[in-house]
């Protein structure tokens, strides 16, 4: 009771005169992805002993306007023949592309293009993210977006997290239920056998209240007056950052609300033997801090460097300076030495006077006392 209609079509397309046919055969749509190239399979038939004479393409992006004839090169290849094959591939394709096309040929007898059209339609592909911008707990759904699938693909979908291929997928899209922040990061998708042509990246944003908060204790570098500041951190971590601290002190059973609502607390009055704690807050929500305060190791770290630093600053500095003294006294003795010689030979007329029975000398080479500088005056008795 019923015609298929594509058999139709096929039947109107060929204008036949007893067995010679007049024929052009193309599918009548294909599908492209944005930046693919595709080829737009054709063949055509005529009456034995035409010859073709010329060949030509043409696009209609707007049916009330005159088709516009191809023009082949790089980006649009003809690769039929004068024969039976009229394909046409077209590269690099924007979606401007999306048209009707046409093929038509002529012989020395006449031209033949037949009734209908191939439509290209040319798709992007877009990741949806759904919200973009999360609570942890709540459900997300990211969805691979394409107005059409080529036939050559399958209706496989890839997911990508941070450039990190996920499990293959049959569907368009995947749900996160509930979202974590494990799952914050870039997103993307292609389809299977296109992996080249990814959508645009889209970014998932999940935010969630303070955790791990704690109390970190360091102490402030001493001052000229050799007083010191404690110094009290509240490490929390937060999405969106912390925007505001609360600071308790503990006492007994008395617990007060100390001043300032930054990331430090520092106090030269801090007393351990008090317990204090945090309170963290975001616009999602807050958390306490224990009343455990943990001591600040890389702060305690950084202070013995410095003082192993400087001690062996000084230590140097002192064997440097003790060299030098003790190459100027060296030098001093030397000198004193040579000075003694040049006397005592100088003239012997000048030590007929002295006393026999005793005589003064300095002796500097045994008993100098390189701490004072001074040489001992020693008398000696005959």
């Amino acid at each position: 009771c019923c015609l298929n209609i594509n058999y139709l079509q096929s039947l109107l397309v060929s204008l036949c005169l007893l067995d010679n046919c007049w024929d052009v055969r193309y599918n009548k749509t294909i599908c492209a992805i944005e930046g693919s190239s595709v080829d737009l399979p054709c063949t055509y038939t005529y009456p034995s002993g035409q010859t073709i004479t010329q060949t030509l393409w043409s696009k209609t992006v707007d049916p009330s306007r005159t088709p516009k004839d191809l023009e082949y090169g790089d980006v649009v290849q003809y690769h039929g023949d004068n024969e039976t094959d009229c394909t046409l591939r077209l590269k690099e394709l924007r979606k401007s592309d999306s048209a009707k096309y046409s093929f038509s040929f002529k012989t020395q007898q006449m031209s033949y293009s037949g009734p209908f059209k191939v439509t290209l339609s040319v798709t992007d592909i877009q990741v949806m993210i759904n919200p973009s911008v999360a609570t942890e707990g709540e459900p997300v759904w990211i969805y691979c977006k394409v107005s059409c699938i080529p036939k050559r693909n399958s209706t496989g979908f890839i997911f990508y997290k941070d450039n990190v291929h996920l499990p293959l997928l049959d569907k368009r899209w995947m749900d996160l239920k509930p979202v974590s922040s494990d799952d914050a990061g870039i997103y993307s998708c292609a389809l299977l056998g296109l992996e080249h042509y990814r959508a645009l990246a889209a970014t998932l944003i999940v935010n969630y209240p303070p955790r791990s908060t704690t109390v970190k204790v360091s102490r402030s570098q001493k001052t000229v007056l050799g007083s010191s500041s404690v110094i009290l951190t509240c490490d929390s971590d937060a999405n969106p950052p912390v925007d505001k601290y609360i600071w308790y002190k503990r006492n007994g059973s008395a617990v007060s609300v100390l001043q300032g609502e930054t990331k430090r607390y520092i106090n030269s009055v801090v007393s351990l033997k008090n317990q204090y704690f945090c309170e963290a807050h975001n616009k999602i929500g807050a958390q306490n801090s224990t009343w455990d305060i943990v001591e600040d190791v890389t702060q305690s770290s950084l202070m013995i460097s410095v003082l192993v630093v400087v001690a062996v600053l000084t230590t140097g500095t002192l064997l440097v300076f003790g060299y030098y003294i003790l190459k100027r006294r060296h030098h001093r003795e030397s000198q004193l030495r040579s000075e003694s010689r040049e006397n005592i030979y100088a003239d012997p007329d000048e030590y007929v006077n002295l006393q026999e029975d005793t005589y003064t000398a300095l002796l500097c080479d045994s008993i100098l006392i390189y701490a004072t500088g001074l040489c001992t005056l020693v008398e000696v008795w005959f």
